[in-house]
């Protein structure tokens, strides 16, 4: 889906997803450049829909969890991302080294439960920032 959004020249860039929590919130980021930031939101509730009604794929589950791990793995390469990471865990009660074991617990049907319980049409928001 995004491919087809660059492609077509409506994304400038690969999207972004983060997720912050603390003890009262929640919530998932999805942040993109796109001067047409309407067509790439339709297309993202386009794409969690049809993913709540086929299901995931085992293969980009796969794929898509390495990199997380991965990921994750290179916040340790920088001094200042480390103090961010320790400490933002450290105020919310968590060990960040337990994430690396809890990466590992993450299976399809949990992430499946996570996207049908969390991705609600109603809650989802669109927030555009411009020059």
């Amino acid at each position: 889906m995004f491919k087809k959004l660059y492609n077509s020249g409506v994304l400038y860039s690969v999207p972004s997803m983060s997720y912050e929590f603390g003890n009262d919130y929640a919530y998932i980021l999805i942040s993109e450049n796109s001067n047409n930031p309407e067509i790439v939101f339709d297309s993202i509730k386009k794409q969690i829909t049809e993913f709540k009604e086929k299901g995931l794929v085992k293969e980009d589950f796969d794929r898509i969890k390495k990199m997380i791990y991965g990921d994750y793995i290179r916040e340790f390469n920088d001094v200042a991302e480390i103090a961010r990471l320790f400490l933002s865990d450290f105020m919310k009660g968590i060990n960040s080294f337990d994430y690396l074991e809890e990466i590992n617990q993450v299976d399809i049907l949990l992430t499946q439960e996570v996207l049908n319980d969390n991705f609600k049409e109603d809650k989802m928001v669109l927030s555009v920032v411009s020059k």
